[in-house]
Formats: C-alpha cells, sequence, structure tokens
C-alpha cells in the first residue's frame, strides 16, 4: 500500500516538473512574433530602397534620352570667344546660349573676348580654369596658338568642347564641319561653272587658322587633282577680314586686266562681300567674273540672288550641336568625340530657300 502511494506521489511530481519545463518555454511564441515583425519591417525597407534606387535610375535613363536637366546641378560654362566682329563668331555663342537657355536653365557663363588676338584668348582660357569653371567652350584663333593653354585645362580635369575650329592637342569634344570638304565643294561647282578651265584669284583667311588651312587645301588639291586646267594665279592672306580682301582685290584688279581673271575664291563671305563691292566699284562687273564665299551671311544670299556672287557654302554655327555636347559631358551622358555638322551649297537654283535664315 504504502508502495502504492509513493508511486502515485513520484509521478505527480513528474507530471509537475514537465508541467513547469513545459511553462517555462511559453514566451517563445512571442519572441518568434517579435523576429517575424522585424524581418517584415526590414523587407519593406529593402523594398523602398529598391524602388528609390529604380526612381533615381528611371529619372536619369530619362534625362538621358531627352537631355533635360534634372534641375539639382548647377555648372558654370567660361566661354572663350575669339572675336565679335563677324556675323558668325556671334551667331556661334548666341544660338548656343540660346538653346542653353531654354533647355538648361541650370548652367551659368563666364565669358570672355579675345577681339581677334591669339595671346589674349590664351590668357582668356588661363583666366577661365583659374576661376574654376566647370567646362571651356572655345572657337580657336588659331590652331597652334592656344595648344599651351587647352592642353593645361584638360590637365587640370576641366573639359574642353572645341567649336568650329580645332587645337594643336587633344580636347573632350570637337564639333566641326569639314572646311577641306568646303573646299571641295566650291572647286567642283566652279569647274562645272567655268567649263574646268580658267585663272583663280584665292582670298585666304587667317594664316594658321585651321579653318584656312583646310579651304585652301581642299579648293587646291582638288584643282591640282581633277581640273588641271583651272589656276590659281595669285593668293594673299587676308585674315578672314573684309577690309583685307577689298584692298587686295583693288591691287588684283590692276595686276590682271579685263578677261584675265575668270574665278574669285573667298574663304568668307565677308571678304567675298568686299570683293564683289570692289569689283562693282572698279567697274569690272559686266566681265561674269565667278565670286564665292563660305559661312551662309545673309547679305551674301542676297548677292547671290542679284548675282554679284556665283554661291556661297553654309558653314554651320555649330549651334546646338556643340550646347548639347557640353552638356553631355557635364552630366556625363554618353558623347562622342567629334561631331560633324554638314555644310550647304547656295546657289542661284536654290538661294530662295535660305532668304531670310542667313547670319546678320
Amino acid at each position: 500500500m504504502k508502495k502504492r502511494v509513493l508511486s502515485a506521489l513520484l509521478t505527480g511530481v513528474m507530471v509537475a516538473s514537465l508541467c513547469a519545463c513545459g511553462s517555462s518555454q511559453s514566451p517563445a511564441p512571442a519572441e518568434s512574433k517579435a523576429e517575424t515583425t522585424a524581418a517584415k519591417e526590414a523587407a519593406a525597407e529593402t523594398k523602398k530602397e529598391e524602388a528609390k534606387e529604380a526612381a533615381t535610375e528611371a529619372a536619369s535613363t530619362e534625362q538621358a534620352a531627352t537631355g533635360e536637366p534634372s534641375g539639382d546641378e548647377e555648372f558654370t560654362i567660361g566661354y572663350a570667344q575669339r572675336a565679335t566682329d563677324a556675323a558668325y563668331t556671334i551667331a556661334i555663342k548666341e544660338r548656343n546660349q540660346a538653346y542653353a537657355k531654354d533647355h538648361y536653365p541650370n548652367l551659368k557663363w563666364v565669358e570672355t573676348d579675345a577681339q581677334g588676338d591669339v595671346a589674349t584668348q590664351a590668357a582668356n582660357i588661363e583666366d577661365l580654369i583659374s576661376r574654376g569653371v566647370d567646362l571651356i567652350m572655345v572657337s580657336p584663333l588659331t590652331s597652334d596658338g592656344l595648344t599651351d593653354a587647352v592642353k593645361e585645362a584638360m590637365d587640370a580635369g576641366i573639359p574642353v568642347v572645341t567649336m568650329d575650329r580645332e587645337v594643336d592637342t587633344p580636347v573632350t569634344v570637337k564639333v566641326v564641319a569639314d572646311n577641306k570638304e568646303m573646299g571641295v565643294m566650291a572647286a567642283d561647282k566652279l569647274a562645272e561653272m567655268m567649263g574646268g578651265k580658267g585663272n583663280i584669284i584665292e582670298v585666304c583667311g587667317t594664316t594658321g587658322s585651321s579653318a584656312a588651312i583646310d579651304r585652301q587645301a581642299g579648293f587646291e588639291e582638288t584643282l591640282a587633282s581633277k581640273y588641271p586646267d583651272m589656276k590659281i594665279v595669285d593668293s594673299q592672306d587676308c585674315d578672314f577680314n573684309s577690309a583685307k580682301a577689298a584692298s587686295y582685290m583693288e591691287d588684283m584688279l590692276q595686276k590682271y586686266g579685263e578677261g584675265e581673271i575668270q574665278a574669285i575664291y573667298c574663304h568668307n563671305d565677308p571678304m567675298a562681300e568686299a570683293v564683289a563691292e570692289t569689283v562693282v566699284a572698279a567697274g569690272r562687273d559686266g566681265e561674269g567674273i565667278l565670286i564665292t564665299g563660305m559661312d551662309g551671311e545673309e547679305a551674301a544670299f542676297q548677292m547671290v540672288e542679284n548675282g554679284q556672287m556665283a554661291f556661297t557654302i553654309i558653314y554651320p554655327t555649330m549651334s546646338p550641336e556643340a550646347m548639347i555636347a557640353a552638356y553631355n559631358v557635364l552630366t556625363n551622358q554618353p558623347q562622342d568625340e567629334v561631331v560633324n555638322c554638314i555644310p550647304t551649297l547656295v546657289g542661284k537654283d536654290n538661294v530662295a530657300e535660305h532668304l531670310g535664315t542667313g547670319l546678320q
């Protein structure tokens, strides 16, 4: 009997002990619930971060596709102008800046004007470097005269975008039209109009500028290879300047008599316009001398229409191509190192399409 009682007591103790053990683990469900809540919160936070990153990436993709600024960045562009004495150089600046005003309001400008002096333009670039601009846009006066200054900017980590003319050192982006091809176009068109023979006077641009070098090379190489009966009987550097071109032409009209000049090839429109006026003033306009220019000034279009000039070739103003390239560089968007703009020949047959659109 005593054994049965003792056995019963021991069984009760064991059950109680087991119940006690079970009750000591009862907080576990609460801890598991807390862990689950924390995991859910972490997952939600991760999703938020992923969504934020996706939105940022989408905005970046949209910006790259549209070219529109996000509104967060602010950049300062240093614009090193070579001169403001010609319609073309003024148009390069004004048309690019007008595009920036409409599309990139987060850009600021620091402008300089070299007034046609290469040493001043080099010094201006050095000044822009010292100001810490984010990018430099420059239309070089000469190719070699700015080499050191542009190299200094590149070495300082400041991107450089050249327009119209080039320099003798690597830059971030070159925005150009093919000046040599323009010379080829002029030679071919004159050959067509002259029947492949005759005497030509060449009125050249600034010695050492890439535009003058290429416009001369394209023209002269084409004559030598394709039109041996077309001869350049005289040429001179007139610095893309109308007064110098007029003075030179006065001498040429005295040197060569009636019928000895069939064409005058000028490296830009201001010189061609001055030459045409000089020919008229000398009473030689009845000889049918073919006068050609380049750039695409409105005055040249008018002279083509009234027969004072044979044709001109529109040299693109690099706008808005240069501005878009500069902004792409600043915002780390894809950008080609060379941007080619296409020239257009304007003669009697198509001048009506271009009247009112020329450089002023």
